[in-house]
């Protein structure tokens, strides 16, 4: 049992990287009440909303590309495709307010390490602020060192797939010195939680956001129609802090997975 919980620990243990993407452009979208409600449907049908996060009333639309593949909210995608850190746009239609904001992003699994057996939700896979929104790409961009580094999807052998979801927020006054004492290279990045840290930092509910599935095996993962009903899952995490009592330290768990490749 020891080597299992280790074998699916060393699953999530986190890469040293920095967060700086170069300019994209993103195919131009119309943000209508239509097509922000479809995002918000899918969020529900998948249980994201309430599960992981309480509501969800996005004002803009998130894009998320992994090399030449687009997310589209509910897309299955494989571990290879999402094996690199994915660029990040955002569609508006109030650009003056877009233009003057920096935005927070965060990707995070609800379902680590199987949507049956939480123990280790919410991964956090990637967090970060300062992304400003370039209006004549609709590229969102950031050249500084994330909080939390671009940990690549990879669900345990024998797991369903799991939802990984990924928001928008308009950064808050003061986030930059206050979310460096709450998240940093030496946070867990197990037992996260991206609602008690958004109202820990004054984020306020999501500006965008979008989710895709991924599963362990090739079998699991081809590109399906944009907005599909994923296979249902429990509720989400009811964790109620940034970061549980109970969950190992990142030093620990890398200790761990030394010894297993010893």
């Amino acid at each position: 049992m020891a080597i299992l919980t280790s074998s699916l620990l060393f699953s999530f243990i986190l890469s040293s990287g920095v967060l700086a993407r170069p300019s994209s452009t993103f195919e131009t979208r119309a943000v209508t009440n239509a097509s922000l409600s479809d995002v918000s449907a899918a969020f529900s049908r998948a249980g994201i909303v309430p599960g992981v996060i309480p509501v969800f009333q996005p004002t803009g639309l998130l894009d998320v590309q992994f090399e030449s593949v687009k997310v589209t909210p509910g897309i299955n995608l494989t571990v290879k495709q999402v094996s690199t850190e994915p660029k990040f746009g955002l569609q508006v239609s109030d650009t003056t307010t877009a233009s003057n904001a920096q935005f927070v992003i965060a990707l995070v699994d609800p379902d680590a390490p199987t949507p049956q057996n939480r123990t280790f939700a919410q991964v956090r896979h990637l967090l970060g602020g300062g992304y400003h929104w370039d209006a004549s790409t609709g590229a969102l961009t950031n050249t500084t060192a994330a909080l939390s580094d671009f940990l690549p999807p990879g669900p345990p052998p024998g797991s369903d797939p799991h939802r990984y979801l990924v928001l928008a927020y308009v950064q808050s006054e003061g986030f930059s010195s206050k979310a460096p004492s709450l998240v940093n290279a030496s946070t867990p990045i197990t037992g996260f939680n991206i609602s008690t840290l958004s109202e820990a930092l004054g984020l306020g509910a999501p500006f965008a956001g979008t989710f895709f599935l991924t599963g362990p095996e090739a079998a699991n993962a081809t590109n399906t129609t944009a907005g599909s009903d994923p296979s249902p899952t429990p509720q989400g995490s009811g964790a109620i802090s940034v970061h549980t009592p109970f969950v190992m330290t990142a030093v620990v768990a890398s200790a761990l997975a030394i010894s297993l490749l010893a």
